[in-house]
């Protein structure tokens, strides 16, 4: 790449990440060209970008982000990034697809850091983040919580009369056996 080429990948892909929600620092080795695009298909189709960059250039990537520290000490070997394309793509979403991936037996990438909703986060964190629900999930969750309550005010009201009359019923028959 020339000079030229290289600052304009700088500013197009510090644009991008400073706009995703969140991304991750991927090592690969031995991977062949089958599985990775296997991996880039499944990723893209869930809204996730995947690039391999050179590291001096992620270090100037992250250089103009507030992801400056916390990044360079995983920038060493080969390096893929995979990141939310856009700000509205759920960052648990993200963290999720990457995991699904870095979690078989024969894939040989790894994840080392990266970052989601704001801030750097570890390993360990990102992993915490994937095993949480996303904003789908939760937007139902909250959705039948709010329609739980009104529901069963309304069976209590239904429930009332009907089992007045039940009662009424009941006692009906019960004056009529004694009449006999």
């Amino acid at each position: 790449m020339k000079r030229a080429e290289k600052e304009s990948f700088v500013t197009e892909f510090t644009k991008q990440i400073e706009k995703s929600q969140a991304f991750a620092l991927l090592s690969f080795t031995k991977v062949d060209v089958e599985t990775i695009t296997a991996f880039r298909k499944s990723l893209r189709e869930k809204n996730v970008r995947v690039k391999v960059v050179k590291n001096t250039l992620a270090k100037r990537v992250f250089g103009t982000t507030p992801y400056t520290t916390g990044l360079d000490a995983d920038l060493k070997g080969p390096t893929m990034l995979a990141y939310a394309d856009g700000p509205d793509v759920d960052p648990v979403s993200t963290v999720k697809a990457i995991w699904e991936w870095a979690d078989k037996e024969d894939f040989n990438v790894s994840v080392k850091s990266g970052a989601a909703l704001g801030g750097v986060m570890t390993l360990q964190q990102l992993k915490a983040l994937s095993l949480l629900p996303g904003r789908k999930e939760l937007l139902v969750s909250f959705l039948f919580g709010l329609k739980h309550h009104p529901t069963r005010f309304l069976f209590a009201l239904k429930d009332l009369p009907q089992r007045l009359g039940y009662g009424l019923n009941a006692l009906k028959e019960k004056k009529a056996k004694e009449q006999q």
